[in-house]
């Protein structure tokens, strides 16, 4: 027993620490008037070597980010109520030394951008931003829930089977807008 604890206590040291695995961050979800606004951000998505090279050598890099609310029912299934895709993608430019910026949401195109600095492209790709991003109607903000989760890589397992690498769920409460200070 004491002989494999000291074993994985040097495999530990010896493999070091592991590479800081990107997730989602500051997620938000306010409700007004019916519609909920939905923020947050990928984090450590530019800290794989892999990423950055490849995004460099010209291959379309994206993050797809998949957006959920739900009504949250304890110690039963959860009600979903309605999802969103948000899809990221650029493209790098050798000629023109630029990097184009798709942003999609729900397979339809929502903008294009050019930049010529990886830091702000970085920004635009891991901020996510969306006002309105889903109608509630008449619900009431406090029982429901908004969750986030991104995709960000594709594997293979075996080199045959396709595997795409995701950040684990993140999900915070609908809140209400402050109320103003009088």
């Amino acid at each position: 027993m004491k002989l494999s604890f000291v074993f994985s206590l040097l495999f530990a040291l010896v493999a070091g620490p592991a590479p800081a695995q990107p997730r989602i961050q500051n997620l938000t979800a306010i409700a007004v008037d019916g519609r909920v606004s939905v923020r947050f951000d990928l984090v450590d998505a530019f800290r794989n070597e892999k990423t950055v090279q490849a995004l460099q050598s010209g291959l379309p890099t994206s993050f797809t980010y998949v957006v959920e609310i739900y009504r949250d029912r304890p110690n039963w299934f959860d009600e979903g109520i309605a999802r969103s895709r948000i899809e990221v993608i650029a493209t790098f430019n050798s000629v023109t030394r630029e990097y184009l910026l798709n942003y999609r949401r729900d397979r339809k195109l929502v903008q294009s951008e050019t930049f010529t600095d990886l830091d702000m492209l970085e920004k635009h790709m891991t901020m996510i931003d969306e006002p309105n991003l889903f109608e509630i109607g008449k619900q009431r903000p406090y029982k429901l829930k908004v969750r986030a989760k991104a995709d960000f890589e594709r594997a293979f397992l075996l080199y045959v089977v396709p595997w795409q690498i995701s950040t684990h769920w993140r999900s915070v409460r609908v809140a209400s807008p402050p109320e103003p200070k009088p």
